[in-house]
């Protein structure tokens, strides 16, 4: 509050300081009253369990290292967590508030780090590729087969696809024919071909449209005359750039 003075001068009234000053520390004492509660030192840790369940439960595959942030800060809400459960009788209310408050951040920020794996992290569809076509290939009159991707396998929308593709020989008793090679195309809507050559084990990453529902992946091989060679999808991941 504020008032006039003698002369027209405002002084500023201490009530308004006071007043703030009391509800300040009528707060925090409403803090440390539940921080130190009994039933209060179990929400941290149940908190910590359920986002690991959920996101457990849910996670959509992929490589172990794009959960590494997700599970250090998992980690860290459970053993704080769990440190608060076992101090039974605190005794100093800043130890428990922040193993308290330490909890719930890392609580939070694993679960924002999830939902970004769910959002932008690698999935993988190896198992989904279907073949079409007959092998083994021979470079002559059969030489091209086709790779397939339908819409379950592209339900999760990425702007990518990394594949690898095995060029092995069909007999493999026989006389090699490795190294050989092939030339691979995509076949989807609205998406360039892309063509691009690939060795055996080798790796290639064409661009997705946005919306793709399938994906046809030209393959035509290259190799000497009387070969025959099999080739198959070792890896198929679609993710981010």
């Amino acid at each position: 509050m504020s008032r006039l003075g003698d002369g027209g001068s405002v002084h500023n009234s201490p009530t308004a300081h006071g007043d703030h000053s009391i509800a300040a520390n009528d707060i925090k004492n409403v803090i440390v009253k539940w921080v130190m509660h009994p039933s209060a030192r179990w929400l941290p840790l149940l908190l910590a369990c359920a986002a690991v369940v959920i996101a457990g439960s849910t996670q959509p595959g992929g490589p172990a290292g794009q959960y590494t942030v997700w599970g250090a800060l998992s980690g860290l809400a459970l053993l704080t967590g769990a440190a608060r459960v076992l101090d039974r009788r605190p005794r100093d209310a800043r130890v428990v508030g922040t193993l308290s408050l330490v909890s719930v951040l890392a609580t939070v920020g694993s679960w924002l780090a999830f939902q970004h794996v769910v959002a932008h992290g690698e999935i993988d569809v190896t198992g989904a590729v279907r073949t079409q076509g007959t092998q083994p290939l021979d470079g002559e009159t059969n030489r091209s087969l086709t790779l397939l991707l339908d819409a379950a396998a592209l339900k999760e929308a990425r702007d990518a696809l990394r594949l690898t593709l095995a060029i092995n020989d069909h007999d493999p008793a026989g006389p090699t024919c490795l190294p050989d090679s092939a030339t691979v195309s995509i076949l989807a809507s609205g998406v360039a071909a892309q063509p691009q050559k690939i060795r055996s084990h080798g790796t290639v990453d064409f661009a997705l449209g946005a919306g793709v529902s399938t994906v046809r992946i030209n393959v035509t091989l290259h190799t000497d005359r009387g070969c025959r060679m099999d080739i198959s999808a070792t890896g198929a991941v679609l993710h981010d750039r």
